[in-house]
């Protein structure tokens, strides 16, 4: 009789999950294991909404696997050891999870492998979180892209002629006999207590809800609506995508089934592939070069002199800067744990070029706030703005804040939904509240001059590459 654990991580379903349908077919019995991991929970980088999120989808997973026969163990500590233990304690002879690329998780899983080539355990590894992983998206001469067009392009006929399609969950082999398991624990007993964020419905089923009213719903004015922050035009799918609750194989093939049973709809379904491109890219770019969660990709920007200006950061991260668009962003943020992307654009860009601060202060305080951060997308996106990554914005592209606001936002709704400060200006008036100061009372003046910031901000960037080797 061959008995197996499969390790979850970020692939927290059953439904198209690789390494777990591969353990099925490979074991007579099986349990499932979580990890706790200390040094994840300890990071500056963990933030409590997502760790809320992430006990909210494990008890959807537990109960999942509890209904099928398969206990769901519950461990915290080193991962390594905890598995360890749990392999020499029950005689198992396979260990299964899905391959993860961020340089966190190849230290991690590195150690694993070692413990589980000493107890002679039969390692089930595969692809799983993206399409296509780095190695598998090459240029003609064989090596990786740093631009996103030609990835794409490449991306999609590779997907044509493999395609990668969802699978359905697996009948689980009943683990017989019982196994002790520690609870799932609450967010106090991690270290995150008093956290209120709102949170959406957490899980798999509310993953494939969610995805079907988009398509249903929205997918057909995706290309239009996606950059109106008012307008629920997006899916709203990231932080499953995050957790795993979803995989991205099941939301590519359903948008292309969608796209082919319904043609009017194909181009908002096209566009939204795209963006789920965009997330493939960036984990390539990540798995080719870790060090860009730590350093500029373009290596020329390495030297941009970064202001130390706490008070400026503080007003950044509570919303009161003065600037309205900017401030509804990061107040939907720290209400909700997720922000619309055209305003995090909007946000990363005034924080790198208005307020001269690091990109990587953002990084990290988004990490600490979003439901949805996840390594890769999150410093790829954080590099765009601040013009330091591949493929990124040039340094001399740097958003007005006002502009922008009444671009995306013209009627001016999103800004008094989330600053009820400005709730009585009507319009696109909520973008400039110093205009009617009666009917802003209470609602902070600007904390910078955004044309003059602008031009210090070329100067600098103008300075580091001048001066970089």
């Amino acid at each position: 009789m061959t008995r197996g654990l499969h390790w979850f991580r970020n692939d927290l379903r059953l439904r198209d999950n690789t390494a777990l349908a591969e353990a099925v077919r490979s074991c007579d019995e099986l349990a499932a294991v979580y990890v706790f991991d200390d040094r994840i929970l300890k990071s500056p980088r963990t933030g409590a909404p997502r760790v809320r999120f992430l006990l909210a989808c494990l008890e959807k997973l537990a109960a999942g696997l509890e209904e099928r026969g398969v206990p769901l163990l519950v461990r915290r500590g080193e991962p390594a050891a905890e598995i360890g233990l749990l392999l020499e304690a029950h005689g198992l002879d396979v260990l299964a999870f899905n391959r993860d690329t961020t340089p966190t998780a190849v230290r991690r899983d590195a150690s694993v492998r070692e413990v589980a080539a000493r107890h002679g355990v039969t390692l089930i590894e595969p692809r799983d979180r993206v399409v296509f992983e780095a190695a598998e998206i090459r240029t003609k001469t064989g090596g990786p892209y740093s631009v996103f067009t030609p990835y794409s392009r490449r991306w999609r006929e590779r997907f044509e002629t493999d395609p990668r399609l969802p699978r359905r969950a697996p009948r689980l082999p009943r683990w017989s006999g019982k196994l002790d398991s520690d609870p799932i624990p609450d967010a106090a007993s991690l270290g995150f207590g008093g956290d209120e964020t709102r949170l959406p419905a957490a899980g798999e089923e509310a993953a494939r809800r969610r995805l079907r009213a988009f398509l249903e719903e929205r997918v057909g004015r995706y290309g239009e609506d996606r950059d109106v922050p008012a307008v629920d035009g997006t899916s709203r799918l990231s932080p499953y995508l995050r957790f795993g609750t979803i995989s991205v194989r099941e939301c590519v093939a359903a948008a292309r089934e969608t796209a082919a049973s319904q043609p009017r709809l194909s181009r908002g379904a096209e566009k939204w592939e795209t963006e789920l491109i965009w997330r493939e890219f960036y984990a390539a770019l990540l798995e080719e070069n870790p060090r860009v969660l730590r350093q500029e990709w373009k290596q020329e920007y390495a030297k941009v002199r970064w202001e130390d200006a706490p008070e400026h950061f503080a007003a950044w991260c509570q919303g009161r800067t003065g600037f309205p668009f900017v401030d509804a962003g990061m107040r939907q943020l720290l209400d909700t744990g997720w922000m619309h992307n055209r305003v995090r654009m909007v946000v990363a860009s005034f924080l790198t070029k208005d307020l001269l601060i690091d990109w990587r202060r953002g990084e990290e305080w988004f990490l600490q706030r979003l439901l949805d951060g996840d390594p890769a997308s999150n410093n790829g996106g954080w590099q765009w703005a601040a013009s330091t990554g591949a493929d990124a914005a040039p340094y001399f592209r740097i958003f007005n804040p006002v502009s922008q606001g009444e671009r995306f936002d013209p009627d001016g709704e999103y800004v008094r939904r989330w600053v009820p400060e400005l709730a009585a200006l009507p319009g696109k008036s909520a973008h400039r509240p110093w205009d009617s100061p009666m009917l802003a009372a209470g609602y902070p003046e600007p904390i910078v001059d955004h044309g003059e910031r602008r031009e210090e901000a070329l100067a600098r960037y103008r300075d580091a590459k001048e001066s970089s080797p």
